[in-house]
């Protein structure tokens, strides 16, 4: 009797061992499958803004989304988000521009609801759902008072030398997964003892995997390239001849492999921080 008292405990045990294991195995496949979900929410997205900006061109001889005047690349954007009618001729020819309200562009003139700039991964939250009138979205100039809260993906600087437009190659990367070296439009440092972000070694195999997106663990991004398709990739150096896309050539003369695919990290809106050639991309915010 005691034998067989031992032999059912035992079998009790492997029974629970296994249930415990299928449950484990089910939620990690449920995360999964999940995870997957996001990915394509944000590829769809990216894919979506591209279509958009096609259409933008179509408008604007081939040139796309940049808020007009001759201001700087800034954090901020130099006027009220609801001014209704801004004078870039004239008092606001100089005034400071940001990358999120060229993005707004699309909202005002190509039909794209606010909710195309979030990722599900990030903690961006979708702009306009405290507004009464959803109409008066394709008024304003900007993603609120605080755009960063509301934009999840980094696009090409289009108040540099070479603002992104419709004869890019195909490879050129025009947007993607937020930029890990900027976070809600603030710069961030290099990451210590090899955490990310970090400038790609083009000597080191394994080393890209410490320079992609902020979100989806730090497994890659998306990216929206110049021929209209995105994708997920693994690591930032895919842009043509293998640009990285998330940092600027260290030189405009001659680069090198290692300015290419490693490059420069940002660490202002200076003019010095910018792409360096129509081959240079350089996704911000």
């Amino acid at each position: 009797m005691e034998k067989q008292s031992k032999l059912t405990l035992t079998g009790f045990i492997v029974v629970i061992t296994v249930i415990v294991l299928v449950i484990l195995l089910a939620h990690l496949t449920l995360q999964k499958v999940k995870q997957i979900a996001v990915h394509a929410v944000c590829s769809t997205n990216l894919k979506g803004l591209g279509t958009a900006m096609v259409v933008y061109a179509n408008d604007y001889d081939d040139n796309y989304p940049q808020l007009p005047g001759t201001g700087p690349w800034s954090k901020e954007l130099g006027f009220p988000y609801n001014l209704e009618k801004p004078d870039f001729e004239n008092a606001q020819r100089n005034t400071l521009r940001n990358i999120t309200s060229s993005w707004y562009l699309l909202v005002r003139e190509a039909d794209v609801h606010p909710r195309a700039f979030v990722c599900p991964y990030s903690d961006q939250v979708e702009f306009g759902k405290d507004i009464s009138n959803r109409s008066n979205l394709v008024e304003f100039w900007d993603f609120g008072y605080d755009p960063h809260q509301h934009v999840s993906y980094a696009y090409h600087n289009p108040y540099g030398k070479f603002p992104p437009d419709g004869t890019r190659s195909a490879a050129f990367a025009v947007a993607a997964d937020m930029n890990p070296w900027l976070n809600h439009g603030s710069f961030v440092l290099p990451g210590k003892e090899g955490l990310w972000p970090q400038i790609i070694s083009v000597n080191d195999e394994f080393s890209w995997k410490l320079g992609v997106g902020q979100y989806h663990n730090g497994m890659g991004q998306n990216v929206l390239f110049a021929d209209g398709h995105s994708s997920w990739e693994k690591q930032p150096n895919v842009g043509v001849k293998y640009d990285n896309i998330y940092t600027f050539w260290s030189t405009e003369d001659n680069p090198t492999e290692r300015d290419i695919q490693g490059g420069t990290a940002p660490t202002s809106r200076s003019p010095e921080n910018n792409a360096k050639s129509v081959n240079d991309s350089f996704l911000a915010i």
